[in-house]
């Protein structure tokens, strides 16, 4: 577990050099979606505009699968990764004292996501002098005892509201393939129905 915590916030903070511009959505409009398995277990819908960059892991101790989301129209970006983990919670909070990050808000809620039950971790944080990050991360138990990590970030202190319409719309097609789940369910992160 000690190995993989350094790996995991290298990568994090790899990806913020590549961070998106801020949204240019000049309305509430909800782009176009595009259905998508990963990693042969994980099924969601994500904008046609989003980049996808896949990374299957050789050492593979506690992050099995991990995939890198860049949507520049947006301004979103994350992760959806696959983990090993025996006590998120620990994880979590071992996580949080080891990151470089000056978190200005941060908060473990459980969550429930169509079948899946697991953890919200939301906070806001600089990084640097100037940089502000906000971050949403599902933390999901799935049916083969895998940890199911989605996670949204943006170059702001909060999200906007087509971001969040559109997490909304990525978190209600999640299903893991082969189980059952209800698609029409959705998630409610702005309070309404879009």
């Amino acid at each position: 577990m000690k190995k993989i915590i350094p790996w995991a916030i290298l990568i994090f903070l790899v990806c913020l050099v590549f961070y998106p511009q801020p949204s240019r959505f000049a309305d509430t409009t909800i782009p176009n979606m595009n259905p998508h398995v990963l990693n042969k277990e994980i099924s969601l819908q994500l904008p046609a505009t989003t980049q996808i960059a896949e990374h299957w892991l050789e050492d593979r101790q506690q992050l099995h699968y991990s995939a890198y989301l860049n949507d520049e129209p947006l301004g979103l970006r994350g992760y959806i990764q696959l983990w090993q983990l025996d006590d998120l919670e620990y994880y979590l909070q071992k996580s949080k004292e080891m990151s470089t990050f000056d978190f200005y808000t941060y908060s473990l809620n459980a969550t429930h996501v169509g079948d899946f039950k697991g953890i919200l971790n939301s906070w806001g944080a600089s990084f640097g002098q100037a940089a502000k990050l906000s971050g949403k991360e599902y933390w999901l138990y799935t049916p083969q005892q895998k940890v199911l990590r989605i996670a949204f970030l943006t170059n702001d202190t909060s999200f906007n509201e087509e971001q969040l319409k559109v997490m909304g719309i990525i978190l209600s097609s999640l299903s893991w393939q082969g189980e059952p789940t209800n698609a029409q369910t959705l998630i409610e992160i702005t309070g309404e129905h879009p």
